[in-house]
């Protein structure tokens, strides 16, 4: 029982008998699924050829003036006979055979249409019209009912009749009625399927962009000696924004980036293209983080559009001495868990994200990574995941839950991430992210 009901004091009729609304129920409920215009117009004539006006139709035709160059019009419907108005006949589809409807100009058309609203001629005498021939030598009078589109007639359908005296305004009134909501359905419905096929075209574009994304990133992790390494990259859409990588600077030196752009989606994907192509452009010889970082700041600056930044941890690293030099660029500092299982912040200076100034002010920090240590880089992805909390507020996932995930593993890095991801879904309670999530863990071994 819906809730409260039992306050509620109603008398409600009884309609099962009335056979017309329950006809009527079932053709609007079946209508609603479907997503053909013609299928559409198909179902519906049926019901709106009951009209006493529609019944006396001897001829019928529909016309369009979209895109037409002044005075044309396109010939949609042309039917002789009024049963055939629930099929179409053969008649071409209008909404995806355009090219095959005959183009007209002139006669009795072309003069109803020189005006944009309802009319109805009478005492027609037309041995043969210029564009519909002896189709209306026998007629004598006309319906016709404009369309609506953005305030313009630019479809119509004009009835004929053999009977002088066969309608009255009362008639033109419900055509126009009945014609106009069916164009909105139908137009609405022709609204759907161009966006449908747009947005298949631009899924198609966002799955190019994110394969051509993901090749950027590194294949495999790379075999740096004295650490095991665990990556998890994963986006809030097809493309993101998060971005990492290695990069190789000889005699044991690595360089390390984890990085965020700003905003999701293709703009997000094409900086990080950006990103990618200056950070292996870097000249690796006597190259520090300060260095690297001021040049990949300065190409960002000349390229980005206003708003946009990158936020970054970047570092090298020493295999031989586990000595760690580096960089935040507007980043959250790493989290490292020490061999006797304490978590605590890599701190290093704060400095603003690449591409919003330059100069840029750089200072890097030194550290070390013991044996038995476990380095963990994240973007704010990972953090920042919400889920509302019961005053309706968004609860983040925070730091506190991060270090408790990573201090509830072993420490190697594939138990790091498999931990992270979990006590994410058990705060958020679902699969899908509102921003992209990655984690780099670097474990330096017990006997490095």
């Amino acid at each position: 029982m819906t809730r409260g009901a039992e306050q509620i004091s109603v008398q409600r009729a009884d309609l099962g008998a009335n056979a017309t609304l329950r006809e009527l129920t079932a053709l609007l409920r079946s209508g609603s699924t479907i997503h053909d215009p013609a299928q559409m117009l198909a179902h519906y004539a049926s019901w709106f050829g009951r009209d006493p006006a529609a019944i006396a139709t001897d001829l019928f035709v529909t016309v369009s003036r979209r895109d037409m160059p002044e005075g044309d019009y396109k010939l949609t419907r042309v039917l002789t006979a009024r049963q055939r108005l629930d099929t179409g006949g053969d008649a071409p589809n209008p909404w995806r055979e355009w090219e095959r409807l005959p183009v007209g100009r002139g006669g009795l058309i072309g003069m109803i249409l020189e005006r944009d609203e309802p009319q109805l001629l009478t005492g027609l005498n037309i041995p043969s019209d210029p564009v519909l021939g002896e189709l209306l030598a026998s007629m004598r009078a006309c319906m016709a009912t404009p369309h609506y589109d953005e305030g313009e007639a630019l479809n119509w359908a004009i009835q004929f009749s053999m009977d002088p005296a066969r309608w009255s305004p009362e008639d033109v009134e419900r055509s126009l009625l009945n014609g106009n909501l069916l164009g909105t359905a139908t137009r609405n419905l022709v609204s759907r399927q161009q966006a449908q096929i747009l947005n298949a075209k631009l899924e198609s574009q966002m799955d190019e962009v994110a394969r051509v994304q993901r090749s950027l990133l590194p294949d495999k992790t790379p075999d740096i000696a004295g650490l095991r390494i665990a990556t998890s990259y994963l986006t809030s859409e097809k493309a993101g924004g998060d971005y990492y990588d290695f990069v190789h600077f000889g005699d044991g030196r690595w360089g390390i980036m984890i990085a965020d752009v700003s905003g999701h989606g293709p703009a997000a994907a094409t900086v990080m293209a950006m990103l990618h192509a200056y950070l292996h452009g870097l000249t690796k010889e006597r190259m520090t983080p300060k260095r690297s970082i001021a040049e990949i700041n300065s190409r960002l600056y000349q390229s980005l559009h206003e708003g946009m930044f990158v936020t970054a941890m970047f570092m090298h690293y020493d295999a031989g001495s586990g000595d760690l030099d580096f960089v935040l660029c507007g980043h959250p500092p790493a989290r490292v868990r020490r061999a006797d299982g304490r978590v605590e912040a890599l701190e290093g200076e704060a400095l603003l994200p690449m591409g919003i100034v330059e100069p840029y002010d750089l200072a890097s920090t030194k550290a070390t990574l013991n044996p038995g240590d476990t380095l963990v880089m994240y973007t704010d992805g990972i953090t920042e995941a919400a889920r509302l909390n019961e005053q309706g507020k968004r609860d983040m996932f925070g730091l506190d839950r991060l270090d408790d995930a990573i201090r509830a593993c072993t420490g190697q890095p594939p138990c790091v991430i498999d931990s992270v991801h979990k006590a994410l879904y058990e705060h958020v309670g679902s699969m899908t992210r509102d921003d992209d999530q990655t984690l780099i863990v670097l474990r330096r071994e017990d006997d490095a």
